[in-house]
């Protein structure tokens, strides 16, 4: 009966998640008795740990955005644990009408108490449906407090009187990357701040600055960049073209292939996030410019890179590439720079 409960609903609700892949659905079946699709998969820790018997676990289909505050959820369902431990199988139906293949989606979850407190949550959403992404998903989870802490930056950028350098953390250390070298350090007793060293070299951050000394030379003070991080960042993880505007707030990267380029565009303060795999470089509407072309889905995107000094309007950064962005109805202009050599 259709938005009415009754108590041979509830009898039969609790039954259901009593099982092994128990799951509430949040909205009655489609008409015409066809089941809808669904997202499965299991929920697990490391610690050995058991579940209190009150406990209640949530999943929830999200939307990504280009900031995790933003994701958006579509789909949600709720179970108590009822006494099992790990791994939890779960089942989730979602509607494929409201999936968009140029868009980001993912599964998060959590495991709360009778009072509603988190002990157990999703470090990072798990990545689901578009993408390449199937509709199963293996969700690890971590104890609250760690779930919630916001995690290390990715990528650092250091600048200092002398080799400036990029740092990331790796398993329990760093890795500092120079234009001539790299160096792998691992934690060291500090304190204050965080140290790490190999026994010759020796990087000490706290806060924005760093001392680091390099094979028994004098201690030098180095000071995170935090805008070459952000270009840092994309160029490790692969991107060969970044682009940059404002008014709403935009970033472009582009990875290129053979014989599709990957276009990532987050758009609107980072609430609009599309991928295209399939991108065309094509000859520019000028001598010496170029044209990235792609759609999928209901979308389509054309990108154009014309050669010509570029000033960013917040910061006053200067480039060397103009860029403009066409998809669907909107246009957005900015600045951009090749991270890698190539074309």
């Amino acid at each position: 009966m259709k938005g009415k409960p009754c108590a041979l609903c509830w009898v039969a609700l609790v039954v259901f998640a009593a099982s092994a892949n128990a799951c509430r659905m949040t909205s009655p079946p489609p008409e015409g008795g066809q089941a809808r699709p669904t997202l499965r998969g299991t929920l697990t820790y490391p610690q050995r740990i058991a579940l209190p018997p009150d406990a209640v676990v949530t999943v929830a289909l999200v939307e990504q955005r280009g900031k995790a505050a933003a994701a958006v959820v579509l789909r949600e369902t709720s179970f108590p644990a009822a006494g099992r431990e790990v791994p939890l199988g779960f089942v989730l139906p979602y509607d494929p009408a409201g999936i968009d293949p140029a868009r980001h989606y993912a599964l998060r979850a959590r495991v709360t108490d009778a009072a509603g407190v988190t002990l157990w949550a999703t470090r990072r959403p798990v990545p689901v449906l578009t993408h390449g992404h199937g509709e199963t998903a293996d969700i690890r989870l971590a104890p609250a407090l760690a779930s919630h802490r916001l995690a290390p930056p990715v990528t650092l950028f250091f600048d200092c009187p002398e080799r400036p350098f990029s740092l990331r953390h790796e398993g329990e250390g760093v890795r500092l990357r120079f234009e001539d070298g790299e160096l792998f350090l691992l934690p060291a007793p500090a304190a204050s701040g965080a140290k790490y060293t190999d026994g010759e070299n020796v990087f000490w951050q706290k806060g924005d600055e760093a001392q680091v000394e390099f094979s028994g030379s004098p201690p030098m003070t180095c000071r995170h960049n935090p805008r070459r991080a952000v270009w840092e960042d994309a160029r490790l993880n692969g991107v060969d073209f970044r682009a940059v505007g404002n008014e709403p707030g935009w970033y472009l990267e582009i990875r290129e292939g053979t014989p599709f380029a990957a276009i990532d565009l987050v758009a609107d303060y980072g609430n609009l996030y599309y991928s295209f795999p399939n991108g065309r470089l094509e000859p520019g509407p000028r001598e010496g410019s170029l044209r990235y072309a792609a759609a999928l889905g209901a979308h389509r995107i054309v990108v154009t890179l014309e050669p010509a000094e570029c000033r960013d309007a917040m910061s006053g950064e200067r480039f060397e590439t103009a860029v403009e962005v066409r998809i669907d109805h909107d246009t957005y202009r900015g600045c951009g720079r090749r991270l890698s050599n190539g074309r």
